[in-house]
């Protein structure tokens, strides 16, 4: 199995877990859409009981993965023992800090694409990731607070 179709399996699992309504990735060898459709019936719900309710399409944001850009370890703080720069649920403004790539002694920051909240940190702290592994998911949006 290529690493782009286990990249695709693995973001197909997350829509259905996470009950994503869009997600959308894009990188220089390929890009991939995946829509849950409206009404779909939630597959964790036995025969004869009723699915959750499916998000609303047209007033539910679309999630974007924030992908690797090069290969490395995944640290989370700019430093060690330092503070996340993302954390989930947390907001991050288009271009902050989201985490740092090590790759031959140089530090990579990855840096959010838009505005909007951390839904989800894929990959754990020191952990070994490939160029086009999924990160992050942002959901687009401002911030609920003013600083």
């Amino acid at each position: 199995m290529t690493q782009n179709t286990q990249l695709i399996l693995d973001m197909i699992d997350l829509v259905a877990e996470e009950r994503i309504a869009e997600l959308y990735v894009s990188e220089p060898a390929f890009s991939v859409r995946i829509r849950r459709r409206a009404g779909s019936a939630d597959p964790a719900a036995p025969a004869g009981m009723p699915a959750s309710e499916p998000q609303a399409a047209a007033t539910a944001p679309t999630s974007q993965t924030v992908a690797a850009p090069l290969a490395g370890a995944f640290y989370r703080a700019s430093s060690p023992g330092g503070e996340p720069l993302a954390r989930e649920g947390g907001w991050a403004a288009a271009g902050a800090p989201l985490c740092v790539i090590e790759a031959m002694k140089m530090l990579t920051e990855v840096t959010a694409p838009q505005t909007g909240t951390v839904v989800r940190v894929l990959c754990e702290d020191g952990q070994m990731v490939e160029q086009g592994q999924a990160l992050f998911i942002l959901e687009p949006g401002e911030a609920d607070h003013v600083s």
